[in-house]
């Protein structure tokens, strides 16, 4: 109970106080999870911060992991916001456009496939069925790859336009890459002597899942993974998937192509806009792997539409407390499967059939063929046919179980009952391994899988990820400025003062990166500098009234000498 509350604690942005939360939505805004070092970090200008107070708030958010960091190679350090933190970020303070458009102004451009987990599924089921022997050179033989490129519904068009890298990128077409990519980061295969073999631990708990929790794992890892190195991309990716959005509701990309905040005048970190060539790219990637609809207004502009619930698929907080029916045999010995069938029933029934079409209802087939290859690794026709007869709701039509009968017999003839250790993953004999892997101790059941980085076929477009993880936070003293070096009456009072001391103490707050208090026309004003011309004199900053509550009426001027009175040097 305890941990559930410090898991709480730690992702609420009530814990922060005004500064920190600034701090963390101005760095949120110019770098979402993309990296930054010391130098990005000194740039960056928050209404009404001076560098110091920044300084102090960040060091507050690496505190309370809002930050993390990794070490390079030479010692210094690359920040980031955490990927788990970007949904939390982006429901609070992005902005959004929420309107839907009506479906009679949209064109269909592209239906979403039947989905990157129902294509995962069915290579896994192949890999069950086959063996995949790997070559010299460690990539899967050409007719391995050619047969993984026909099975799955993910097509080149679909990854058109994304820069993935990884090795073999010869051989392997990039939407196979993709589909290989998962399967190795969730490490439901791995290659062992020459072949890429099924685990059949991470395959059970695999099966153990939902479909939403399937596309759940697979959309963040997409996420984390395969988008460009790119603030304003990422942005994007997660505004795609704002809890505002509903599913079969039509919305336009372009409203969100993240343009970010309107930034302070002369801010040097300002990003580009993200062009609709590049939100085309992710949206067919979407598409493909069918999360999406995309369509098109009478301009061109792209639209699109979730074919599920955004915001409960990220969250998993949808529950499905229907018990799950049973398949259906048909008398033509095709077999049909509802969506709510588990899937490690559905595993079973693809391993002794031939997979006809991916829909709302899965259909296969049981043909001679089929159930001949299924007692070749080891499921006779006499364990199909109980197989069938427990899970099908309306049993099985006497003309198909005739056929298994007298198939059963020809293969008892021709001797091909073996034994194989795929079968075991539709049947193990400890029955509480798959009821177990569906509570907390499937691996993949935990608030977020992590997966490993490396294991993967793709490489992440965030190198840093690599890196030494970097937990050492420096000494709040080696931030503050010692006052003993300063005059204290700098700080202390509010007076007027001789202009080369006025200057002086102008520069001193520049150098130091503090906030002065200043008189203009007979106001006190707050006035945080950032640039020193010398010839002549004059100082450029950011000019706030105290006594405004908006944190966004700072004005940027140029200050000459004598164009204040009265100052005083604030230090944090």
């Amino acid at each position: 109970m305890m941990e559930q509350q410090d898991v709480a604690e730690a992702t609420s942005l009530e814990h922060l106080l005004a500064k920190e939360r600034s701090v963390l939505h101005h760095i949120w805004n110019r770098f979402a999870g993309q990296s930054f070092d010391d130098d990005k970090l000194r740039l960056l200008r928050v209404q009404r911060l001076s560098g110091v107070e920044v300084q102090l708030a960040f060091l507050s958010l690496r505190q309370q992991r809002w930050v993390q960091a990794v070490k390079q190679g030479w010692g210094e350090r690359l920040y980031f916001i955490p990927f788990d933190k970007l949904q939390i970020l982006q429901e609070a303070f992005g902005n959004l456009e929420t309107d839907s458009v009506p479906a009679a102004a949209v064109k269909l451009q592209q239906e979403g496939r039947s989905g990157i987990a129902v294509d995962m599924f069915n290579v896994l089921v192949y890999m069950a069925k086959n063996q995949m022997a790997i070559t010299a050179t460690g990539v899967l033989h050409k007719k391995f790859i050619q047969k993984l490129g026909s099975i799955v519904g993910l097509t080149p068009s679909n990854v058109e336009g994304l820069t993935l890298q990884y090795d073999h990128a010869d051989v392997y077409p990039p939407h196979v890459a993709i589909v290989l990519d998962l399967l190795f980061s969730f490490e439901l295969v791995a290659l062992e002597q020459r072949e890429l073999r099924l685990n059949m631990t991470a395959l059970r708990h695999w099966l153990a899942l939902s479909r939403e929790a399937m596309d759940r794992l697979v959309l963040l890892h997409m996420m984390e993974r395969y988008v460009p190195g790119s603030a304003e991309y990422q942005h994007f990716t997660w505004q795609i998937c704002h809890s505002s959005r509903i599913g079969g509701m039509w919305y336009y990309a372009q409203h969100m192509l993240a343009k970010g905040e309107e930034p302070l005048n002369g801010d040097p970190l300002r990003g580009r806009e993200l062009s609709a060539g590049d939100a085309a790219s992710w949206l067919r990637l979407l598409t493909g792997c069918g999360y999406i609809d995309l369509g098109m207004d009478h301009d061109g502009q792209f639209l699109f539409r979730w074919r599920m619930d955004p915001c409960s698929l990220l969250s998993g907080s949808s529950k499905d407390d229907t018990e799950s029916s049973g398949l259906f045999i048909q008398p033509d010995f095709d077999i049909l499967i509802p969506p709510d069938v588990p899937y490690m029933v559905k595993f079973t029934a693809a391993l002794c059939t031939e997979r006809i079409s991916d829909d709302v209802m899965t259909v296969y087939r049981l043909t001679r063929d089929s159930v001949a290859q299924a007692a070749t690794a080891g499921m006779g026709p006499e364990a199909i046919t109980a197989f069938f007869t427990e899970h099908a709701a309306a049993g099985i039509p006497e003309n198909v179980y005739t056929a298994l009968r007298q198939w059963g017999k020809e293969i008892e003839r021709a001797g091909r009952n073996e034994s194989s250790l795929w079968y075991s993953v539709a049947a193990p004999e400890d029955e509480t391994e798959i009821g177990a892997s569906d509570e907390g101790d499937n691996r993949y059941a935990l608030p977020r899988y992590p997966g490993c980085p490396s294991s993967g076929l793709i490489r992440s477009a965030r190198s840093e990820l690599v890196l030494e993880w970097d937990d050492s936070l420096p000494d709040k003293a080696s931030i503050v400025p010692d006052l003993n070096r300063i005059p204290i009456m700098w700080t202390r009072d509010w007076r007027s003062y001789h202009g080369s001391t006025a200057k002086q103490m102008m520069e001193q707050a520049l150098e130091l990166s503090a906030k002065l208090e200043i008189a203009v026309d007979g106001s006190r004003m707050e006035f945080i500098p950032f640039q020193l011309e010398r010839q002549p004199w004059k100082i450029s900053g950011a000019l706030y009234d105290p006594d405004s509550d908006s944190e966004m009426t700072g004005t940027v001027v140029q200050l000459g000498e004598g164009e204040w009175k009265e100052m005083r040097l604030v230090i944090p």
